[in-house]
């Protein structure tokens, strides 16, 4: 009996262009924060909040928001 409890799951396509945008969305905020007018880093951040419960949820461990400055 295997355990589906813990991942990484197989993704699907949705799933996985999903990850590519937290992904993405984290390395604005990483490498160009500092760029963005304000309305635009708080809602970047909302948005990779909810893209971060995609990753986590598929099992992929994506470290805390925080490291971001979030």
């Amino acid at each position: 009996m295997s355990d589906t409890t813990t991942g990484p799951f197989e993704l699907t396509a949705g799933e996985q262009e999903l990850v590519r945008c937290y992904e993405s969305v984290k390395r604005v905020l990483t490498e160009h924060r500092d760029e963005l007018p304000p309305f635009a880093e708080r809602n970047a951040i909302k948005a990779l909040a909810a893209l971060w419960q995609i990753a986590n949820g598929a099992g992929l461990q994506p470290g805390h928001i925080y490291e971001t400055g979030a």
